[in-house]
C-alpha cells in the first residue's frame, strides 16, 4: 500500500508538472482526510508586482462558493426552527413577486436553494451591480452598454439598486422560464434574496450573521466579505487572465456577496470541508448537513459535463467519479477559479484556488481523486 506521504508527493509532483507554463500567476491547495488538514501548498506567485508567492493562506476570491455559506445560513434558521425549507418567499418577505405573482407566491427557500424556482438563468442583475461593472465591461467603448442590451437592463435601474431588499423587489420584472419547481436552470442573482430573507429574519446583516454564527466558530479567521480589507492584506491574491497575464479588474460586489464576492484561503475552506465531511454538528446538525447534500433534481445539459447523474442539492452539485460519488461547488470569473469538493465514501476533502483562468483546478482535484483511489 503506497504510504500517505508517497500519496502526496505524487500530487506535488502532478501540479509541478501540470503548472510549468503559468510561473508567474498560481494556485493554493488544500486537502482534508477524515478529520485533519493532511495538505496545504501553494504554487506559484500570488501578485506579479510586487513579486509574492502563494500560500494556503493567501486571501482569494471563491466566487460561487460563496453560494454555500448563504445556504448554511439559512438552514441554521431552519435548525432554529424560524423559517421551514418550505416556507414560501413571500411568508418572510411579503414584497417578493415576479410578473406571475400566483407563481411566485409558489417560489419556496428551498426552490431557490436548490435552482428550481423557475427563474431563468440570465438575468444578471447582481453582477452587474458591482461598483467597478464599467471597468469589468472595458474592452470597448460600447462593451457596458451591450452587457446592459444582453441582459436587458439600464444604467439607472442598476444605479438604483442599493440593498439586498432593493435587488428582490427587483424581480417583479422576472418572468419564470418554467412552472415553479418543474425544471432547473442556475440562477446566480436569486441567492441575493436568501441573504435578504436571512436579514429579515434575524434584524442583523447576513455579513455579520455569517461571522458569527459561521466562521468563528469553525476558525475561518482568513474569511470575509470585506473586500477592502482583502486589498489591503499583503497575503491576498491579484487576477491574471490569458496568456499575456493581463491584470483583471478585482472582484468586488458587496451587495451581491453571497452570490459570488467571499474571500477565504485554502486552509479556511479545509476547515469547512472537514464540518461538512464529518458532519460534526458544530455548527448544523449532521441530518440537516446531509440535507444540503442530497441531490434535489439534475441540472440542465449545460452544467452536465457529460454526466448522466449530475443533480444539484442545496448548494452543492451531486455527482460520480469513476462510480465514487463526490460533493462539490466551484465558482468563477474572469481570471478566478475556485473549487471545494467533498468524497465522503473516501473521507476526503480538496480544494483548489486560482488566479488565472482554465480549467486547471478541476485536474488537480481529478487526480487527487484518482490518487487516494489507488489509480
Amino acid at each position: 500500500m503506497i504510504q500517505l506521504n508517497e500519496k502526496l508527493d505524487q500530487i506535488t509532483g502532478y501540479i509541478n508538472e501540470m503548472t510549468s507554463e503559468h510561473t508567474s500567476t498560481g494556485l493554493s491547495v488544500a486537502i482534508v482526510k477524515d478529520d485533519a488538514i493532511i495538505y496545504s501548498k501553494g504554487f506559484g506567485l500570488s501578485r506579479l508586482q510586487p513579486d509574492r508567492r502563494i500560500d494556503g493562506d493567501t486571501l482569494m476570491s471563491i466566487q460561487s462558493i460563496s453560494k454555500n455559506f448563504a445556504a448554511l445560513s439559512i438552514m441554521q434558521l431552519v435548525e432554529e426552527g424560524l423559517i421551514s425549507l418550505d416556507d414560501p418567499i413571500v411568508k418572510h418577505l411579503s414584497y417578493f413577486c415576479t410578473k406571475d405573482k400566483e407563481q411566485s407566491d409558489l417560489i419556496t427557500i428551498r426552490h431557490i436553494l436548490s435552482h428550481t424556482s423557475g427563474f431563468p438563468s440570465d438575468l444578471g442583475i447582481a453582477n452587474m451591480i458591482a461598483p467597478n461593472v464599467k471597468e469589468i465591461f472595458s474592452d470597448t467603448p460600447t462593451e457596458f452598454q451591450e452587457a446592459l442590451d444582453e441582459y436587458k437592463l439600464t444604467e439607472e435601474e442598476i444605479n438604483q439598486i442599493k440593498t439586498r431588499e432593493d435587488v428582490t423587489r427587483w424581480f417583479k420584472k422576472v418572468e419564470l422560464a418554467y412552472p415553479v419547481g418543474m425544471g432547473w436552470d442556475y440562477c446566480t442573482d436569486a441567492y441575493v434574496i436568501l441573504a435578504d430573507l436571512v436579514e429579515k429574519v434575524t434584524g442583523e446583516s447576513w455579513e455579520d450573521y455569517l461571522a458569527k454564527k459561521i466562521l468563528i466558530p469553525l476558525n475561518m479567521n482568513r474569511t470575509t466579505a470585506d473586500a477592502l480589507a482583502v486589498q489591503k492584506d499583503e497575503n491576498s491574491a491579484s487576477y491574471y487572465l490569458g496568456d499575456n497575464q493581463v491584470e483583471t479588474p478585482f472582484p468586488i460586489n458587496a451587495i451581491s456577496a453571497p452570490i459570488g464576492y467571499l474571500y477565504s484561503t485554502a486552509n479556511d475552506l479545509a476547515r469547512y470541508l472537514r464540518f461538512h465531511l464529518n458532519k460534526d454538528q458544530k455548527v448544523l446538525r449532521a441530518d440537516l448537513v446531509g440535507e444540503m447534500q442530497r441531490p434535489v433534481h439534475q441540472v440542465s445539459e449545460e452544467w452536465r459535463f457529460g454526466s448522466e447523474v449530475r443533480s444539484y442539492g442545496l448548494a452543492w452539485f451531486t455527482d460520480t467519479y469513476k462510480g465514487v460519488k463526490v460533493v462539490e461547488h466551484g465558482g468563477g470569473q474572469m481570471a478566478v477559479r475556485s473549487l471545494m469538493t467533498i468524497v465522503p465514501g473516501l473521507g476526503l476533502g480538496v480544494v483548489v484556488l486560482l488566479n488565472f483562468d482554465g480549467s486547471l483546478h478541476h485536474e488537480i482535484c481529478d487526480k487527487v481523486l484518482d490518487v487516494f483511489m489507488g489509480e
